[in-house]
């Protein structure tokens, strides 16, 4: 069943500029490349470069060039992460990668590897690198295409769904880099291997998360409907009955007019919630609810209450 969350609604900054002006300097910091290393090969179109955290980063920024940034034929990944781990997939050729931290305030100098991709002659040893859906992506539409990276001699790709048991549910094969799938709700794994003729590789998979159900429409209690009230402290009090799935939140809805267009306040919140409205008026509320697959609710029936 989904949990009840509360969902804070921040508007404006994350932080104050007097919080970013204090933030560590990372200048005099340096990254340490965990591979791969420097004048390393790898055996493998899939590389995965790793590298040291940073005290007090935020951020990193990952370059690769061919064959080297000084003579550059192409930068061929330009990335921001904010973890130190990045994989993709490089064509057999020699590659120079580079490496640095970053936060609000500061960035410390590049570390740089040389290295080489080469790939392996015993196709059981190649690897299929998935790239949609991302491992333990949400998705609220069941209708998913898979896409993953073609790998070299590879005559077809067979795909397989499977439920959170591991148990095959379906099997197709394609000599495409794609497929279009039907998925069940829940979590599944797909996966995906490469075959020739007499070999084939092993499995690489990806699960993800599908929710393509609605929450349930709101059902508003408190304040009742044309409410007078005498207190600014006003108490609203909703129920809604929960949907399986990813987990859902509300947000509350105050207006100055009917029409649902004069916004008051809103904000993300758990039944009950308390708000203080000043100015002695006619009000009108309502509730909608959300989940993390991206699916709404319909809007709860509109009340309306008056402050005296």
């Amino acid at each position: 069943m989904k949990k009840t969350m509360l969902y804070l609604v921040i508007l404006g900054c994350f932080w104050s500029c007097e919080e970013i002006l204090f933030e560590e300097d990372i200048t005099e910091e340096v990254v340490t490349i965990v591979a791969p290393l420097d004048n390393s090969t790898v055996n493998n179109t899939v590389v995965d470069f790793r590298w040291e955290e940073v005290t007090g980063a935020t951020k990193y920024k990952v370059q690769i060039a061919r064959p080297n940034f000084e003579t550059a034929n192409q930068i061929v990944k330009d990335t921001i992460l904010t973890t130190a781990r990045y994989t993709t997939t490089l064509p057999a050729n020699r590659y120079e990668w580079r490496v640095r931290a970053e936060n609000e305030n500061s960035v410390t100098i590049y570390t740089a590897a040389d290295f080489e991709v080469r790939e392996s002659e015993d196709f059981s040893s190649r690897i299929v690198s998935l790239l949609s859906p991302v491992d333990n992506q949400i998705l609220n539409n069941r209708l998913v295409n898979l896409q993953w990276n073609a790998v070299t001699d590879a005559v077809l790709y067979r795909i397989q769904i499977l439920d959170s048991n591991d148990v095959v549910l379906q099997e197709e094969t394609v000599t495409t880099t794609n497929i279009q799938l039907t998925l069940p709700e829940g979590e599944v794994k797909w996966q995906v291997r490469a075959e020739n003729q007499t070999q084939n590789t092993l499995y690489t998979d990806h699960t993800v998360i599908i929710d393509s159900n609605n929450p349930r429409k709101p059902q508003l209690t408190a304040p009742v409907n044309n409410a007078m009230l005498t207190t600014n402290t006003i108490r609203f009090e909703w129920t809604r009955e929960a949907v399986e799935g990813t987990t859902e939140f509300d947000s509350l809805y105050v207006y100055r007019n009917q029409m649902l267009t004069d916004l008051v306040t809103k904000a993300g919140a758990t039944s009950p919630h308390e708000i203080e409205i000043a100015d002695t008026a006619t009000y009108y509320w309502v509730v909608r609810a959300f989940d993390e697959a991206g699916n709404q609710s319909e809007t709860s029936d509109v009340f309306s209450f008056e402050i005296n």
